[in-house]
């Protein structure tokens, strides 16, 4: 799964087909953890949430894994726009299932629209080694696409589902081609559902999750 080629064109790409839906998603809870101090983003892409966090959470530092240089490149092009100090954020180029972090330190965990690039069981060995990375009391954010219960919004949901995974397999090499629902694994280690929006008829959802 490789996203460098995409990454000169993801912003223009997300705008046209979606305009500001997807960061409304990730910007939905950013108000409930203006306290945590260290953050872990993963698969943050370009650093459109990146950005918003350099005057949103002032006081706390970052650290930012993803597996596309291109993608990083643009993530740390975009913090130095906002007017980020370098100090204050860390840009590591791995794949989280390799990747090593120390047990128990960041506050607050962002994976927004990339836990769905996962099928079962990798989703659950990614889940594991945040939550380990995780404190006892963090809180985690999380914004992706869901498919409705029933009705028209259920099949629309489904068709643009599928033309989505149709294209990042083509593009990306996507190692799965359906959602894997995280709530049951996020569960197991500790953590609980705190807030839910939902938006775009139930298609897109910003959740807020913490440790008791």
């Amino acid at each position: 799964m490789s996203f460098d080629w995409l990454a000169p064109h993801y912003r223009w790409l997300e705008f046209v087909l979606a305009g500001d839906k997807l960061h409304r998603c990730r910007r939905a809870w950013l108000n409930e953890v203006e306290e945590c101090r260290t953050v872990l983003l993963v698969g943050e892409g370009p650093g459109r949430f990146l950005e918003t966090c350099v005057h949103a959470l002032p006081a706390a530092n970052f650290v930012c894994v993803d597996t596309s240089s291109a993608m990083l490149a643009r993530a740390r092009a975009a913090w130095q726009k906002a007017g980020g100090a370098a100090e204050r954020v860390k840009f590591v180029h791995d794949s989280v299932s390799e990747w090593k972090p120390t047990a128990g330190y960041f506050d607050l965990i962002v994976t927004h629209f990339f836990l769905d690039c996962f099928p079962e069981p990798g989703l659950s060995k990614v889940i594991a080694t945040l939550a380990f990375a995780a404190t006892p009391s963090a809180r985690w954010l999380l914004a992706d696409f869901q498919v409705p219960s029933r009705g028209f919004r259920r099949l629309r949901a489904r068709i643009i589902i599928a033309l989505a995974y149709a294209f990042f397999r083509i593009a990306t090499r996507l190692p799965t081609d359906r959602l894997v629902s995280p709530d049951v694994m996020l569960e197991l280690h500790g953590f609980r559902r705190q807030r839910r929006r939902e938006f775009e008829w139930g298609l897109l959802h910003s959740d807020l999750w913490a440790r008791a």
